[in-house]
């Protein structure tokens, strides 16, 4: 039986929005006897290498996440879904690529209004709960490159074209489908935002140099400090008050496998484990779901852990809200956003509980972290 051959090369994928088309690149490659998608989106590279091939059919799991792309492949195109399993409503998105399109918008040759730098940004403006962002773009000739900046956590690799006045950015990671346009008039960027066929709104933005988001050590607070005990991956019950834990500082890390800036955070925690672990330091890892079945739980954070080479304890502590969170962690207080990290010293005591986190995509507010993380690091061990 001859097996189905994937035209290797780069190729231009789309999503087909109800009003818009989202587009991505990804690379296919043949490692030894098997094909790998290489996803990109700006410097990010996602390497896919669950692929089973059926007949004529493609069944490509993402990492990590619960999502899939379903394909048919005919010759030099692809045509299906991509199936987000972690949704309930609308989880199915149309998809096609064509091979050897190395464009990811269409290409232009209007001169391009220069987006570079910060813009104090509003998400989300026809709502009540907007919310402030920070933009912050890199831009050369049409190309541009960056990310939003939130409280919560950023928006991660951004990336598109520009059009004269009107700035189009797409991502696509296996877990978000975003879609920016904005058009710049009398000082002001106005856009719309897609989030997959699910979600759609307005944003605008104006250039603010200076302006800096709320201090992530003074949202959510510790009154006490927390003790627990929960399922790791393999049903074995995990508490702080185990041996491996005493007498050592500690993070514990509110994360979940769907949350894709919980996914940079493991990642950057998992390195620094795996390279100072005679540093008296160990990470506990809290994960909430969005399913209840354990069999999905269990899976999904094992593998997280195979995907970034964990070598700490992730454990199942409950569902996604924000009042579960607190129930399962006594103490908590003010939670807000995944990922949230509690810094615990050698003598016990809470030294700082820090909200969010901005990942690589953010540059310099990825590198003012880790020497924040560092300085801290240095207080809990001592």
């Amino acid at each position: 039986m001859m097996l189905l051959q994937i035209l290797t090369g780069m190729w231009r994928a789309v999503l087909l929005l109800p009003d818009a088309e989202l587009p991505f690149n990804f690379e296919i490659r043949k490692e030894e006897m098997h094909y790998v998608m290489i996803i990109q989106n700006a410097e990010e590279r996602i390497k896919v290498d669950e692929i089973i091939v059926n007949g004529d059919s493609l069944y490509i799991n993402l990492p990590v996440y619960e999502s899939q792309f379903r394909i048919q492949l005919k010759g030099n195109t692809m045509s299906g879904n991509w199936i987000n399993y972690a949704r309930k409503e609308v989880p199915s998105i149309p998809f096609h690529a064509e091979h050897n399109n190395l464009q990811r918008f269409l290409p232009s040759k209007i001169k391009a209004r220069n987006y570079s730098g910060r813009w104090e940004t509003w998400m989300d403006v026809t709502d009540k709960d907007s919310s402030l962002a920070i933009g912050v773009f890199k831009q050369s000739g049409n190309h541009i490159t960056g990310t939003f900046l939130q409280s919560g956590g950023d928006h991660r690799y951004l990336e598109g074209t520009v059009y004269g006045d009107t700035i189009w950015m797409s991502t696509s990671d296996g877990s978000h489908c975003w879609l920016y346009r904005g058009i710049y008039k009398d000082g002001q960027i106005n856009g719309t935002f897609w989030s997959g066929n699910h979600y759609k709104s307005l944003w605008h933005a104006n250039r603010n140099n200076r302006l800096e988001l709320p201090d992530p050590n003074k949202s959510a607070s510790v009154s006490t400090v927390p003790d627990f005990i929960f399922p790791n991956a393999d049903s074995i019950m995990i508490s702080k008050s185990d041996d491996r834990y005493k007498s050592k500082a500690l993070i514990i890390q509110i994360m979940g496998t769907w949350c894709p800036n919980c996914l940079d955070e493991t990642a950057f925690l998992a390195e620094y484990y795996a390279k100072n672990q005679k540093k008296e330091l160990e990470i506990i890892g809290l994960d909430f779901e969005k399913t209840t079945d354990f069999a999905r739980i269990s899976n999904n954070i094992k593998r997280l852990i195979k995907r970034y080479k964990v070598e700490y304890e992730i454990l199942y502590a409950g569902s996604v809200g924000r009042e579960e969170v607190m129930k399962k962690i006594p103490g908590l207080e003010n939670f807000k956003s995944y990922p949230t990290t509690i810094y615990i010293n050698r003598q016990g005591e809470v030294v700082k509980v820090y909200s969010g986190f901005s990942g690589p995509a953010t540059g310099k507010a990825y590198e003012d972290f880790i020497t924040e993380f560092e300085s801290t690091i240095e207080k809990i061990i001592h």
